[in-house]
């Protein structure tokens, strides 16, 4: 007798997903993809057009079975439990979702009722109104409101049957600097205060950086590493000096210094650009090395012996996102459409 293998749940694990994939037709989706996210955590997605994110949003959510494997939210499975999956999560998107007609109590009314909540649905809504400071406007129509009021009311409306999950895709995009700046503090709060592990997507690199605990980035429906913000960023191989000279520069010489790994010619200076002096057969260096604190001083040297008075600048880069997220993936992180429409919140 052959028993199908079972997946056991892990205990602690907000999402837990083994050998999780996806098949449409002949494509791959996602490729036996494994993620572990602690209860309690802010957690960020990361990945290029393509990689599978929407696609494992949507087996998480309940809203697509994989072809195989298997994926636990809450504590229960995706595939067998999906309205228990739904009951224990909740949903912010980029858009704004709500009735404008209504005022913001109605449309919280409304939300009570979809999750079945009994009579103390007032009582928590008040809570929630007096903590995003919308409990003096609750009479209020949704369409006289800020973009930044509609965003509390789209939280407080997630919040208001307690999941566990909060899943929130990509919820700033579009959004001014301080605007986004707002909601981070608040995504940050409902985190801190309610406990609610944080599920996001993002098209800005620097509020995964700030935001998250841990981050997974997914290319070609696998994940391709996972940890901190501060871990991943010291597993990219070293960091990169680059170097402007005054004029060309025989930099052959250079692999015999310890520490470089790569050394990469990006080019000559603008013949329009000025400098002290105005040669035109100057040269850019991308010098790879293991810890530029450590090399410089060499590199240095080993330049002003050659050709003193060359160097026109020098710049360090350290490891960030952006840098770890183009060495994995081969492509830089995209930045939200030039064409979105600015919101501004007030």
């Amino acid at each position: 007798m052959v028993l199908d293998s079972i997946t056991p749940i892990k205990k602690n694990l907000a999402i837990h997903c083994t050998n999780l994939s996806k098949v449409y037709g002949t494509q791959t989706v996602l490729d036996n993809l494994e993620l572990e996210i602690s209860y309690g955590s802010i957690f960020g997605l990361l990945g290029p057009n393509g990689a599978g994110k929407t696609t494992l949003i949507k087996i998480l959510t309940g809203l697509s079975k994989p072809s195989s494997g298997k994926a636990f939210v809450a504590d229960f499975d995706t595939n067998e439990q999906p309205i228990k999956v739904k009951e224990n999560i909740g949903w912010i998107s980029s858009e704004v979702i709500l009735d404008e007609s209504l005022t913001i109590m109605e449309n919280i009314h409304i939300q009570a009722r979809l999750h079945n909540i009994g009579k103390d649905w007032k009582s928590r809504a008040s809570n929630l109104l007096k903590y995003f400071d919308l409990n003096d406007i609750e009479s209020k129509r949704v369409e006289k409101l800020s973009t930044g009021m509609k965003k509390k009311l789209e939280i407080i409306m997630a919040l208001l049957h307690k999941p566990k999950i909060l899943f929130m895709d990509e919820p700033t995009i579009g959004l001014d600097v301080s605007t986004r700046k707002l909601l981070w503090n608040l995504i940050k709060k409902i985190n801190s205060v309610y406990g609610v592990t944080i599920f996001l997507t993002t098209h800005y690199i620097e509020e995964a950086d700030i935001l998250c605990d841990a981050i997974a980035i997914i290319n070609n429906g696998k994940i391709i590493a996972t940890g901190s913000p501060q871990v991943l960023k010291t597993q990219t191989h070293g960091d990169i000096i680059e170097i402007t000279f005054l004029s060309s520069f025989d930099y052959n010489n250079f692999n015999c210094i310890d520490g470089i790994m790569q050394v990469e010619e990006i080019g000559s200076i603008d013949k329009n650009r000025t400098f002290e002096t105005h040669l035109t057969n100057s040269l850019t260096l991308r010098i790879k090395v293991n810890n530029a604190e450590t090399v410089l001083p060499e590199l240095i040297s080993k330049i002003t012996e050659s050709k003193p008075n060359n160097i026109a600048t020098i710049k360090i880069e350290k490891p960030n996102l952006e840098s770890i997220f183009l060495e994995l993936t081969g492509k830089r992180f995209e930045e939200a459409d030039a064409n979105l429409n600015i919101k501004n919140l007030s």
